[in-house]
């Protein structure tokens, strides 16, 4: 993969740390994007550790003119975009919230539909923005990392399940469209990953998550056949969905659970 760019959104913590490190390893130029440039400095000092090469550039993948400006910085620094990784959500804040997460009868259901739809333009905008310069350099690949509740009914999950579900029969669509430009779309599912923000609220921060919510992740965590991930083993999923060794995949919904689900 050496030569190529690839823009990771969320890549300053959690899982978009995780495939940032990965993509840098096998040779690509990565761009780091979060809001906030004080919390890139160690994901960026750990690329170079490496030997790889990346840059921060800052923005909210819930503003589309905000990942206009990633892409074009992209094109302007580095001389085209290959790949794209929409990892990042918007609002994890919110998608705990026990008004948006928790039993149907008891959320609240304008919240959820606000939630389902900054979490969709949250992955959505990057790629949308990014299309014209991967054809630019005649294709590219899009992997989407997002939940496994939109593949696996989940109790206690309508939002993410809405959001989420919604969002791989739309990786679906967008693979069919961009195929004719050489363009893979790809999405990879993930339960719960540790050295994450959700991992950290549920178990790090008092208070950051309800019971229902945490008693559910140690269910998933005891149930795992190969233990849980961590950001690198997703990365490593993610780094070969980007490259070329998966040239003829697209359309694909992979889920990296560790034995929780087979599909």
């Amino acid at each position: 993969m050496s030569g190529k760019v690839a823009i990771v959104t969320g890549a300053t913590g959690g899982i978009g740390r995780g495939v940032a490190l990965r993509l840098a390893v096998d040779g690509m130029t990565v761009v780091v994007n979060g809001r906030d440039e004080s919390r890139a400095g160690p994901v960026l000092a750990e690329i170079a550790d490496l030997g790889g090469t990346a840059q921060f550039v800052a923005g909210d993948v819930r503003s589309r003119s905000d990942m206009d400006a990633v892409v074009a910085a992209a094109v302007d620094r580095f001389g085209g975009v290959d790949v794209v990784v929409p990892s990042a959500g918007g609002d994890d804040d919110a998608a705990r919230s026990t008004d948006v997460r928790g039993p149907f009868g008891d959320i609240d259901l304008a919240q959820v539909t606000a939630f389902v739809a900054q979490a969709v333009a949250s992955k959505l905008n990057v790629v949308q923005a990014a299309v014209p310069a991967m054809r630019e350099r005649g294709g590219g690949s899009v992997v989407f990392v997002t939940s496994e509740g939109g593949r696996t009914p989940t109790p206690g999950q309508t939002a993410i399940a809405a959001f989420s579900g919604g969002l791989i029969m739309a990786s679906k669509v967008l693979s069919t469209e961009l195929a004719r430009d050489q363009i893979r779309v790809n999405c990879v599912c993930v339960t719960v990953v540790r050295d994450s923000p959700s991992w950290t609220a549920a178990f790090e921060n008092e208070g950051a998550v309800g019971d229902r919510h945490r008693r559910q992740y140690e269910k998933i965590i005891e149930r795992s056949p190969l233990g849980v991930a961590s950001p690198t083993d997703i990365g490593d999923v993610v780094a070969f969905l980007a490259s070329d060794r998966s040239h003829y995949l697209t359309g694909l919904v992979a889920s990296p659970t560790g034995g929780l689900t087979i599909h």
